[in-house]
């Protein structure tokens, strides 16, 4: 099973469709329920999820663990396990914002080190990121890296701060701003991760405790084979589960002295 392939393909149909019905009848923004995530599942988040999942099952057997349907057995002798993220970014989507994505990962057990195929598409743009493990990590097929060291003063870096309840905490990055060269949050965690990834972003950090490991898995992935760092903020390497029941807090920086820069900034 070319997992790579597939998960290329079925991201690719998947956005074809949600743009598709984005265009075709607003309606397909509305609330239709509450995801295993537990976030609101719109009917585009649904649209993505049942198009991938039905394009799969038609070549192979696996288990799908999604921020939406939670846990699906598809076929009775599954291969491994498909992470998904339909839609990240569906807050972007559904107030007409051009930021958002859909994240896969293939892997023979849901955890960080055994997660082997990543791809993680944009929905607004024909720039889709990939991984295999020992492979790199491209866009588009062209091999990426993290951006070149600079001081921490002129470093882009992104931040999902829980602004403004954190502003005025000790250990809130926005609140040292002045630090840094420019911070920003575009609403699409994954992709902001590959941003990283591919250089335009210094590093990305996340310090609430609340990011799913579904979200997390594909752009973890990406991450590493680019050669960017991913750590949690004992400023070891992010290991665990990835699943919509376990939370993470982590920076992803091009190297492993600016992420320990910023854990030390947020003290």
């Amino acid at each position: 099973m070319n997992w790579e392939q597939h998960l290329l393909e079925a991201t690719l149909l998947a956005k074809q469709r949600v743009l598709s019905c984005l265009q075709e009848e607003p309606g397909y923004k509305e609330v239709v329920g509450v995801g295993a995530g537990g976030d609101e599942t719109k009917r585009f988040d649904q649209v993505a999820e049942q198009t991938i999942a039905e394009y799969l099952q038609d070549y192979v057997d696996f288990t799908l663990i999604s921020e939406e349907a939670g846990v699906q057995q598809h076929g009775s002798n599954p291969e491994g396990y498909v992470i998904l993220d339909p839609i990240d970014g569906s807050t972007n989507v559904s107030r007409g914002l051009p930021i958002a994505c859909i994240s896969a990962a293939y892997g023979p057990e849901p955890r960080f080190d055994m997660i082997n195929v990543a791809v993680v598409r944009e929905v607004f743009s024909e720039r889709c990121f990939h991984a295999i493990r020992g492979k790199g990590a491209f866009s588009n097929h062209v091999a990426i890296r993290p951006a070149e060291p600079r001081p921490l003063e002129r470093s882009f870096i992104g931040v999902d701060d829980e602004f403004p309840p954190k502003l005025v905490s000790n250990s809130s990055l926005a609140s040292k701003g002045r630090r840094l060269g420019s911070t920003r949050h575009l609403g699409s965690n994954a992709l902001e991760l590959c941003y990283v990834a591919n250089g335009a972003f210094d590093a990305f950090v996340d310090l609430r405790g609340t990011f799913r490991g579904t979200d997390l898995s594909a752009a973890s992935l990406i991450l590493n084979e680019a050669g960017a760092v991913l750590v949690n903020p004992q400023g070891q390497p992010v290991t665990g589960r990835c699943t919509n029941e376990d939370r993470y807090s982590y920076v992803a920086a091009r190297d492993l002295k600016l992420a320990q820069e910023l854990l030390r900034l947020v003290g």
